[in-house]
């Protein structure tokens, strides 16, 4: 059983995108309702991914290991204790450029993932992981953000864009409690927002 971590510390993810694009791949359900404020008011101009390298489409799961290092180590969330902005991450996407997980609030970043959705993330580990909950949450956020399905980003409205993924583990199964991944990163400030595993897939 994974030891537990006794003090708040932050990562927001989110993902945002302008109105009007067209999305295809795989899709997660809409944001569980009043779950993040609004952040930034204007619309992106984003591209979604299409295909990849070679041309075929791509479904970009995401998998987790069983077994692996503490994510993201206590030297990172040390500084969370004295910075919100202090950064737990950051990503290189295609759409966005560099995108950062900060320590953030109970409104967005690592802090609002750990209050909102560290049962979530725990549920998707199940009993038969070592790994803790971030391990799986900083693992999904850097795969789908990073190497996202075909389609995505998508417009998620108000100045943010979603990203989707369905999950697996490194043996090939699916988690038996919400096997996909939602992440919300706003368009305007480059910051993930929230990151949580949902039961259905899109945005």
């Amino acid at each position: 059983m994974p030891q537990q971590r006794r003090r708040p510390v932050v990562t927001a993810v989110a993902a945002l995108i302008a109105a009007g694009l067209v999305a295809g791949g795989f899709a997660l359900t809409a944001q569980r309702s009043g779950e993040d404020p609004v952040v930034g008011a204007g619309a992106a101009t984003v591209t979604p991914s299409a295909t990849a390298a070679d041309g075929a489409a791509r479904d970009g799961t995401v998998t987790i290991t069983r077994t692996g290092p503490d994510l993201p180590g206590a030297d990172v969330l040390d500084r969370c204790d004295t910075d919100s902005r202090a950064t737990v991450a950051r990503y290189d996407t295609a759409a966005l450029g560099q995108v950062v997980l900060q320590c953030g609030t109970s409104g967005q970043g690592y802090e609002h993932i750990r209050v909102r959705h560290t049962v979530d993330w725990r549920d998707v580990l199940g009993p038969r992981s070592d790994r803790d909950w971030d391990d799986a949450m900083l693992t999904a956020v850097q795969s789908v953000l990073e190497s996202p399905p075909t389609g995505y980003p998508q417009d998620a409205g108000d100045g943010k864009v979603c990203y989707a993924a369905p999950v697996r583990f490194d043996d090939g199964s699916r988690p038996a409690a919400e096997p996909n991944v939602r992440v919300i990163v706003s368009a305007t400030t480059d910051r993930v927002i929230t990151a949580f595993p949902t039961d259905d897939g899109g945005c």
